[in-house]
Order: structure tokens, then sequence, then C-alpha cells
């Protein structure tokens, strides 16, 4: 038994060390739409060195290990285990990146105003909020400066700005300095009146969250109580869920069973999730 298990430890340590490695050699830059890394030395950078090559070769004997120890269903259970930790963690961190550049928008637009208030040209303003933002706003920024370098316009990197940025209220900042780059008027009255705007979403945004906590939590310990349930009866119960497991009847139940928590968790996260 604790062969086993140790074997299923290792199929999932291995799948999900594959994966992260290769979700890190093939990742897209939330900041800079996919271009790699500036400066990145991949003799330096482990995602390029022999280990990373190493790992997905790791991965397969992994899969194959667990396949002659512990069988297909639990091999598949413990790999699937690996591939959702990566993307749990992946998204996590994509949703981090998000929420700075959202929380740091407000603040950037108000740079921007006072540089247009001054005397400054729109690329001007923007280089100067790329400058006082912290990161990862700072970069953001950077980046539209870089393209108006390479030879495009304003608007056009601004354009590309809101599309490799999946942040609403970037879209919303990008469109309304197209607009009045070409309209004119007052435009630092205008971006102090989108820095409040964007303020004020962002604490409507934090209420809403206080508001459905209780429910998500709820619907987390909801998933994850049969699933924690399988496993205690894993240890406890050795003997029934062997009988259970090897039994066509038994391995449907458990497919069906774990196809069911998942669709109730996305369905819990579709009601709870609320439209900016």
């Amino acid at each position: 038994m604790r062969g086993d298990v140790l074997a299923a430890v290792l199929v999932a340590a291995t799948v999900t060390f594959a994966a992260a490695a290769l979700g890190g050699a093939r990742r897209h830059d939330l900041i800079a739409g996919g271009r790699p890394d500036p400066g990145r030395d991949d003799a330096m950078d482990p995602r390029g060195s022999w280990v990373h090559r190493a790992l997905p070769l790791a991965a397969i004997g992994g899969v194959a290990l667990g396949l002659m120890t512990v069988g297909p269903v639990p091999t598949a259970v413990a790999s699937g285990a690996g591939a959702a930790i990566v993307i749990a963690v992946r998204r996590r961190r994509r949703t981090k990146t998000a929420v700075l550049l959202e929380v740091q928008l407000a603040d950037a637009v108000a740079a921007v105003a006072s540089g247009v208030r001054s005397g400054l040209s729109s690329r001007q303003a923007i280089a100067l909020a790329a400058d006082r933002a912290p990161e990862p706003m700072s970069s953001s920024l950077q980046e539209v400066i870089a393209r108006t370098t390479l030879g495009s316009s304003l608007d056009d990197a601004l354009e590309r700005w809101a599309t490799v940025v999946p942040v609403p209220d970037v879209r919303l900042a990008a469109a309304v300095l197209q607009l009045h780059r070409g309209t004119g008027g007052g435009f630092p009255v205008v971006l102090d009146g989108l820095a409040r705007t964007l303020r004020e979403r962002r604490a409507a945004q934090r209420e809403v969250r206080s508001l459905t906590a209780q429910a998500r939590l709820s619907g987390a310990i909801l998933g994850l109580l049969p699933v924690a349930f399988f496993l205690f009866l894993s240890v406890t119960s050795r003997r029934d869920m062997t009988a259970a497991l090897g039994t066509s009847v038994g391995r449907t139940a458990v497919v069906v069973g774990v196809g069911l928590q998942a669709a109730a968790f996305l369905w819990i996260r579709r009601l709870l999730r609320v439209e900016a």
C-alpha cells in the first residue's frame, strides 16, 4: 500500500513539474503580450537548462511507473491532479497580475493627466506615468512607448495595449486616450474623471467580493468535501475501494462523480461572477 501511494505521488510530482516547465517556456506574458522577457539569459534561466529539457521525459517515466505499479485509474487521477495544480497556479498568477494592473491604472491615468496639464504631449505624459508607476503597470506602459519608438503611431500602440492586456479598465483607458487625442477638448479634466471612475469601480468590486465571500467559501468546501472523503475511504477502507474500482460500474461511478463535481464547481463560480 505504501509503495502504491509513493508511486502515485511520484506520478503527480513529475507531471506537475513537467507541465510547469512547459507552461513556463510557452507562457504568454500578460504585460508584453507574448513577447519574450527582455534581457532573458537562457543559459542562466532554469527553463532553458538541461533540467527543463529532461522534465517531459521524467513525466513520461512517472506515468509509465504509475501504470506498472498502481494501474491506469490512480495514474490518471495523479496525472490530472498534477496538471490541475499547474493550471490553478498559472491562473492565479495571471489573475494577480490583472488585479495589480487594475489597482494601479487609476494612479497611472492621474499621472498622465498631470503630465498633459503641465504641457507635455500625450506620448510624453504616458512615458512620465510609466516612470512613476510601480510594476507591473510600469512595464505595461513602457511597452506602449517602445512600440511608438519602433515606428508605430500612438493610437496603434494604445490599440495593441488594449488588445494584449485582457483587463476591461485598460480597454476603457485606451479608448479614452485615443478618442480625446483626435477630438481635443479638456483632456486633463476627462482623464481626472476617468481616474475617479476607475477608483469607484475598484471600490464596488471590493464590496461585491466581500458580500460573496461566504458563498465562494461554501462552494469551495462543497467541491472539495467529496474528494477528501474519497481519499479518506482510500486510506481507511482500502479493500472496499479496491473492490469498487475493480468493477466497470465502480469506475464509471467515479468518473461520473468527478464530472458532476467539476460541473457543479463551474456552475457555482458562474453564479457568483459579477460583471463589472
